[in-house]
């Protein structure tokens, strides 16, 4: 009997060492999780990343950001540093990239206390890739769309006064484009063609700053297509609205040579 007990205990002892061990263990890995979770400072790592930006060092940036956002499970910091993302690309002069954060932003947090920024950042993402009129159309019109769009559903944002400047400007430029182009048309010989695109200048944007032009070739237009009441009327209009442009001058020489050929 002594001996069957004498035989058992090494197995107890064997089996005590191993529970023990797996006690520690289990107690150091918490340990070193806890260590982990408390080493890392959300708050300290955005305002690093707002230094680096502050700097000029956008791409460091970015890492301490995406860093955040992948570790912060309050997401109260990960959702500022998924703005400040794109804030990154844009003031790195990458407006494409830029557009697609702040448009990845406002797909999730479309009532967030920076959606409104957000908004006006995409908007200005598009503004600021507009260059010369005969390639900057998309540009111009995607930036027109969202400028609108912040009007629409911030209408008290902190950005009116700037927002509606841009959106003047916008429609100017996409006003010049269709310029551009009916020009183009009329030179061709096209003065249909030429006509589609003068023609939605007036509907669309009555405005622009160059609307005696396009008058001007909407009446020689109609003339040359040997349409001479509609010639007269865009020629008559031109005069009498902007009565001392040079062009209005060019007007009256063809508004004459109409008449006379009556």
């Amino acid at each position: 009997m002594t001996g069957i007990m004498i035989c058992k205990q090494p197995q107890l002892y064997i089996k005590f060492i191993l529970l023990f061990l797996f006690i520690l263990l289990f107690v150091l890995s918490c340990s070193r999780d806890k260590h982990e979770s408390s080493f890392f400072e959300p708050a300290e790592s955005l305002k690093k990343a707002d230094t680096l930006i502050s700097e000029g060092k956008y791409e460091e940036a970015r890492e301490v950001l995406e860093d955040i956002r992948a570790k912060d499970a309050t997401q109260k910091y990960a959702t500022i540093a998924r703005l400040r993302i794109a804030d990154t690309y844009f003031e790195d002069e990458l407006y494409e990239e830029a557009a697609v954060e702040y448009e990845s932003f406002l797909s999730i947090h479309t009532r967030h206390r920076y959606s409104s920024y957000a908004q006006f950042k995409l908007a200005m993402s598009y503004f600021k890739k507009i260059k010369t009129v005969d390639v900057s159309y998309s540009w111009a019109k995607s930036a027109l769309d969202e400028f609108e769009r912040l009007l629409q559903e911030y209408p008290r944002n902190p950005y009116l006064d700037v927002t509606e400047d841009r959106i003047r400007t916008c429609k100017q430029i996409l006003a010049e484009y269709e310029l551009y182009v009916g020009r183009f048309y009329f030179k061709k010989g096209s003065y249909k063609a030429a006509l589609l695109r003068l023609n939605k200048i007036l509907q669309t944007y009555p405005d622009f700053d160059n609307e005696s032009e396009a008058l001007y070739y909407i009446g020689v237009s109609h003339k040359n297509l040997g349409q001479q009441e509609q010639a007269v009327a865009a020629l008559s209009s031109l005069i009498e609205k902007y009565p001392s442009h040079k062009i209005s001058g060019d007007a009256k020489e063809v508004l004459a040579s109409i008449i006379k050929n009556k």
